[in-house]
């Protein structure tokens, strides 16, 4: 440990001590306790701040709750509130995700009550990267995650942050079709069906609409619905006239032919070519694994990454 470190800690200790203490005086106006809530509070905030330089996290997380603690039920303050709460989720993510967790969503819940969604929207969306990084109870915090991303879309799209929101339902849609077991690929292909359908109305976005239905099929597909995926094929193509010739439409149809054929050589030559110019990222991977098994009958996720595309 550093010197400046030990001197932070120490600091914040000294200012912890206090807080304390002036919370303990005792005062006989209520100009005269909302003073000491108001200095105890200063302090709580300054040891957090010294705790936080010291590298002591846990600490700073304890002091800066106080201080969020005070502005909540003494000073009504919901906005030193949620600052403060942010603060010490900030401290706890290094140390204790799960305590940074609570701390993140006492803010969103301030910052809800006073009309800052943006800001709830930020820290929701930093409250699902938290369950999605998580390694206990993988399939608990999977389905947290996309509860969190879900809440962090809805606040975005309340204050016209549309590319903001997109991406959170992007992942809303990536974790439901990879990461959860057993899979919501329905939910996942409808993200995919109208994220795409939005992008067209856009000039900056609407090359990406191509990429959506290409995933929204192979959702259809490892589902076992080949007759969704084939209409779906055909619907896009009617509102985006380049699809049908473009790489990733390509690739759909044969995809969907190869299904329709049950010809497992056909899916594993059109994944050849369509990785020669586009590398097939992990995502793309895992769904076509399970198309392939709906292909052979093999329904089961056991060895998945055994399985050979090629």
């Amino acid at each position: 440990m550093s010197a400046i470190a030990r001197q932070q800690r120490v600091k914040g200790d000294n200012f912890s001590e206090e807080a304390d203490k002036t919370l303990a005086k005792r005062t006989w106006l209520s100009s005269g306790t909302e003073q000491k809530h108001e200095d105890a509070a200063e302090l709580y905030m300054q040891a957090g701040n010294a705790y936080k330089v010291g590298g002591a996290f846990n600490e700073a997380g304890e002091a800066f709750t106080k201080a969020a603690d005070i502005f909540t039920d003494k000073l009504k303050n919901t906005t030193e509130a949620s600052s403060c709460m942010t603060q010490a989720g900030h401290a706890y993510k290094k140390v204790d995700p799960e305590a940074a967790i609570v701390a993140y969503r006492a803010a969103i819940s301030h910052m809800c009550n006073a009309s800052r969604l943006t800001q709830a929207a930020k820290l929701s969306k930093e409250v699902a990267e938290l369950y999605e990084n998580q390694q206990s109870d993988a399939e608990g915090s999977v389905n947290l995650a996309i509860e969190s991303y879900q809440q962090a879309a809805e606040l975005f799209d309340m204050e016209q942050q549309k590319s903001q929101s997109m991406a959170c339902l992007l992942k809303v849609a990536e974790l439901c079709s990879a990461a959860m077991d057993p899979p919501d690929l329905k939910r996942a292909a409808g993200i995919y069906d109208q994220q795409g359908k939005n992008s067209l109305e856009s000039n900056l976005l609407k090359f990406h609409a191509k990429g959506h239905f290409l995933h929204s099929i192979l959702c259809d597909l490892a589902n076992q619905d080949a007759v969704g995926g084939a209409q779906a094929f055909q619907r896009y193509g009617s509102l985006d006239y380049t699809f049908g010739e473009s790489r990733e439409g390509k690739f759909a149809g044969a995809l969907i032919e190869s299904v329709e054929n049950y010809d497992v050589e056909g899916l594993a030559t059109a994944c050849v070519e369509f990785d020669r110019i586009t590398k097939l990222d992990p995502w793309k991977t895992t769904m076509l694994v399970k198309i392939r098994r709906t292909i052979e009958g093999e329904h089961g996720d056991d060895g998945e990454d055994d399985v050979d595309l090629t």
